[in-house]
Order: structure tokens, then C-alpha cells, then sequence
């Protein structure tokens, strides 16, 4: 019995799940523990200020990514979305380097909507231009792929990694290290460019280590 698998992934969905995975992984090397910086080293914070940067973030994001993504969808072509993701990339850059200089509740909270208006160009973006390019017949599994992949084991490995890291070096580190991941990903998306604005592009060979036709004989 021959059993045959062909999974393929092309390119700009690879670019895309793998800009997500380390932006994702960076972010939680911090996320889990943030309410504990926010406790101990911002001048006069609570677990009310917690609260409210939180809320704050999710304001600021919820108010622009549903408008931002409405004129994406109604402007022909993909060149406004990739200039709205390059943009989000770029705050989500800034975000954790700023996070180094908060000393005050305010500084906070100014970071917090910061980063809200980053995800809300970034994600508005994203999901336009991944949507635009799975690959037909294979939806469910490339979505998954940016669900699991790019989302759920990033996460657990960026927060694992974390939580030892700050126990070590503390939370400037985790920061510094946040950004910097962030910077070098941010060039990952100029590849994506040339995918633009033209036919679905041709399925290619997988990342590693999905196989493209492994065959096993029994």
C-alpha cells in the first residue's frame, strides 16, 4: 500500500506564519508576567492600573482595526495593506523599547494605546493579505497552521522562555529582547512584496520539516 502526502505551503503564507510565530514568541516573553512589572516597578501603579492599561490597549485597538480594515477591503489592490502592516510592524518595534523608559502611570498607558494602534494596523493587514493568499483546497489547514503555529506554540514557548529569563536577568532584558526579535523579523515582510498584487503564487516546497510527496511502501 502506497500512501501519498502533498503538503504544500507557498510563499507568502510562509513569510506570514513566520513573521507571526516570532512576533508572537517575543511579545510573550513578557505578556504573562507584565502585571507583575507593571506592580513593582511603575511609580504609583496597582492591580487597578493593570486593569486599565489593559483596557486602554484594547480600546485604542478596537476603535481603529474595524474602520482600518473596511477601507483596506474597499481600496483595490494589496499595496495599502502591506504599507498598514509595515506600519503596525514598525509600532511593534517601538512598543517594548518604549516599555524600557516607562517609570510613571502615564508612560504606561501611553505605551499600552501605542501598541493597540500597532496591532490594529498590523492585524487588520495581516488577516487581509493571509486571507488573500492560502492556498485553495487547503484553508483549514493553513489557518490552523496560523492558529497553532503562529499563535498557541509561540506563545507557550515565548512565555516558557520568559518566566526563566526574567527570573534571571530581569524585565529590561526581556524588553531589550522583545524589541530586537522584532526589528530583525520586520525585514522578513519586504519578501513579501513581490507576492503582491498578482496571481495566487504557485504552491512551493513546504518549511521544514513538512515533506512535500514522502511515500512509504508496505
Amino acid at each position: 500500500m502506497r500512501i501519498k502526502i502533498n503538503i504544500t505551503v507557498n510563499r507568502a503564507v510562509q513569510i506570514m506564519l513566520l513573521y507571526l510565530f516570532f512576533v508572537v514568541t517575543s511579545t510573550a516573553l513578557f505578556v504573562p508576567i507584565f502585571a507583575v512589572f507593571i506592580t513593582d516597578f511603575v511609580v504609583g501603579a496597582t492591580l487597578s492600573t493593570v486593569g486599565f492599561a489593559l483596557g486602554l490597549y484594547a480600546v485604542a485597538k478596537s476603535s481603529l482595526q474595524i474602520p482600518l480594515a473596511r477601507f483596506l477591503d474597499k481600496h483595490i489592490g494589496e499595496r495599502d495593506d502591506f504599507h498598514a502592516l509595515i506600519i503596525g510592524a514598525v509600532i511593534a518595534v517601538l512598543y517594548p523599547f518604549a516599555l524600557l523608559a516607562v517609570s510613571k502611570v502615564w508612560h504606561l498607558y501611553a505605551a499600552e494605546v501605542l501598541a493597540g494602534i500597532g496591532d490594529a494596523a498590523l492585524m487588520s493587514a495581516y488577516y487581509s493579505l493571509f486571507a488573500r493568499h492560502v492556498d485553495k483546497g487547503a484553508e483549514g489547514f493553513e489557518w490552523s497552521l496560523f492558529s497553532v503555529g503562529g499563535l498557541t506554540i509561540s506563545s507557550a514557548i515565548g512565555g516558557a522562555i520568559g518566566g526563566v529569563l526574567g527570573d534571571i536577568f530581569g524585565f529590561k532584558v526581556l524588553f531589550l529582547i522583545s524589541g530586537i526579535v522584532n526589528l530583525f523579523v520586520l525585514f522578513i515582510l519586504f519578501f513579501l512584496y513581490p507576492h503582491l498584487d498578482g496571481a495566487r503564487p504557485t504552491a512551493l516546497p513546504p518549511f521544514t520539516p513538512i515533506p512535500k510527496n514522502p511515500a512509504t511502501k508496505q
